[in-house]
């Protein structure tokens, strides 16, 4: 079990984690506890962002992967990220995912811009927050991430790659994106001369790619140093309890929560 004081640095998932379920915020990232299942759609969303990566890679290296070439990497992706029982949805199963997952780089590939110049793939930042305080003193460490891609074609833009079993409804969370923000600065952009946007895989039995863009300000940023603070001030002072909501469903810690 580790001390919240003995995080080195917090992450947009980690963020994200403490918001959406403080208890299991602690079960994995403090108490390290191993779960009691993975979720085959973390797997398939682990094994097409490994796809998409190797695919912009190549790209960028002028030496583009085809469709069954990328399914090969989520394969080994989906063998290496899977830990101990793998739980399904009622329709799915390896092999029907497998198909979605050629489906989908099949669908991506076709529909890439070959006028779009790859600048940066899975580019790691680490930025220090307190340089970005705009309250009260408080002692952050640092944010650490990787930014998906950062494409030129025409404006530059930095992008996410999500996978959903729908398509976005009305507005989207950006707050990933704008954590990304913050971390572009240290890879030498200023954030307003950014666009930036997901670009949903969606994995129904006709699959899409949906590109939604997202606007961001110094607003937005503000906004986020404010959770990040509150998110941090609460770990410290060990304020963990669950959260029921749709997202119990897959989580690997349903017994530990009971037994809490």
């Amino acid at each position: 079990m580790r001390t919240a004081e003995e995080h080195d640095h917090l992450s947009f998932s980690q963020v994200s984690c403490y918001t959406n379920c403080s208890l299991k915020y602690r079960f994995h990232y403090i108490d390290c506890l191993e779960e009691e299942f993975t979720s085959s759609a973390l797997l398939f969303g682990s094994g097409i962002h490994s796809g998409i990566q190797a695919y912009l890679q190549s790209v960028l290296e002028a030496d583009p992967l085809r469709p069954d070439q990328i399914l090969d990497v989520f394969k080994d992706e989906w063998r290496t990220s899977q830990k101990g029982k793998i739980r399904y949805s009622a329709r799915d199963s390896e092999e029907s995912l497998t198909s979605k997952a050629h489906d989908l780089f099949t669908l991506f590939v076709d529909g890439y811009d070959p006028h779009g110049e790859v600048i940066a793939v899975e580019e790691a930042f680490s930025i220090d927050l307190n340089e970005h305080l705009h309250e009260s003193p408080c002692t952050l460490p640092p944010l650490v991430g990787s930014i998906d891609a950062i494409i030129k074609n025409g404006s530059t833009a930095l992008i996410d790659f999500k996978t959903a079993s729908r398509k976005p409804n009305g507005d989207v969370n950006a707050m990933q994106l704008v954590a990304y923000s913050l971390g572009a600065t240290t890879l030498g952009y200023e954030p307003d001369e950014l666009a930036y946007r997901y670009e949903y895989l969606i994995k129904t039995a006709k699959p899409e790619l949906v590109n939604h863009p997202v606007a961001i300000n110094d607003d937005d940023r503000r906004r986020f140093m404010k959770i990040v603070t509150r998110v941090w001030k609460a770990i410290q002072s060990s304020i963990f309890y669950p959260n029921p909501s749709y997202l119990c469903s897959s989580c690997g810690y349903h017994n530990h929560c009971k037994e809490w």
